[in-house]
């Protein structure tokens, strides 16, 4: 199958996805008695009715745009095959799910300063006016004042994410380019680049990339969906626990633009790149051992 009329499918799935989810939404806006528009000043000041609703929408809007499309688009060229070519037949192996955390772990002060570097790039008005509506949207969806709205949060920003974009970004897109490609670091960075440049917010464009290939080789690796999937639901959840227990130290700590500690950045250079190459042999390991 064409790759073009693959990836067009899902495009254009993903449009109508987010077209169903804008009138969805409208009805609930009708229901709850909030107006969508009140979406453009959602801050850390937004009443608790109004944060439930924003999520609300937000789950909506994620799950028609991604997950859907995805599973639709899955469905569509590999019918009842769908399943075990999004590689989800397989039950996820603990080794690559506790590898892959700690992978991520490691990985965090190099993401940081990749963070730092990508703040001094200049960029032109219209992404700095996204990024930040984006902060102030986030802001608002981050103020939790209790154990329902924590896990309710989890779900919107975790969970959900975790689910429909790997399957479309790493699903779909990487495994699509895999397979007509003979070079799979070719096809997993350019699945990354996507999935970066599809958040539009640019400012953290360097350490999304640097994420959505680190899930890629996870995927690569273990032929397992559910590893990226499981990684990615606790690099989103690890961040919202995080700022429910310590919203304002780590607002402080955001607000402070000072070069992180090279040191420790270039050590965690060091660690990412050898758990990745361990992770590789790993990998390479089990596949003699299946044959």
């Amino acid at each position: 199958m064409p790759l073009l009329m693959i990836l067009g499918f899902l495009f254009v799935g993903m449009i109508v996805g987010t077209l169903l989810a804008s009138l969805l939404n409208l009805l609930i806006s009708e229901i709850w008695g909030v107006p969508i528009s009140a979406m453009v000043d959602v801050n850390a000041d937004t009443p608790f009715s109004e944060r439930q609703f924003f999520r609300t929408i937000n789950l909506v809007s994620h799950v028609f745009t991604f997950t859907v499309p995805g599973l639709a688009t899955a469905y569509l060229f590999h019918k009842k095959q769908w399943w075990d070519k999004l590689s989800l037949n397989v039950q996820p192996q603990s080794f690559f799910i506790g590898a892959g955390i700690v992978w991520l772990m490691v990985s965090f002060p190099f993401a940081q300063w990749s963070y730092w570097i990508n703040q001094q790039l200049p960029l032109p008005s219209w992404a700095t006016s996204l990024e930040g509506q984006a902060e102030a949207m986030i802001a608002g969806l981050l103020n939790m004042e209790g154990i329902g709205e924590l896990l309710f949060s989890l779900v919107v920003m975790a969970v959900a994410p975790a689910v429909g974009e790997e399957i479309i970004f790493r699903g779909i897109v990487q495994k699509e380019f895999e397979d007509r490609m003979r070079n799979p670091h070719l096809a997993i960075w350019l699945a990354a680049v996507i999935f970066s440049g599809f958040h539009m917010q640019f400012e953290g464009f360097l350490p999304r990339l640097i994420l959505g290939a680190l899930l890629g080789y996870l995927f690569y690796w273990s032929k397992n969906l559910w590893i990226p999937i499981i990684v990615h639901l606790f690099y989103n959840g690890i961040q919202i626990v995080a700022y429910y227990s310590y919203g304002e130290a780590l607002d402080e700590m955001a607000a402070e633009s000072e070069m992180p500690n090279l040191f420790l950045s270039l050590g965690s250079l060091v660690l990412f790149i050898i758990g990745g190459w361990y992770l590789a042999k790993h990998s390479n390991t089990l596949e003699e051992k299946t044959v």
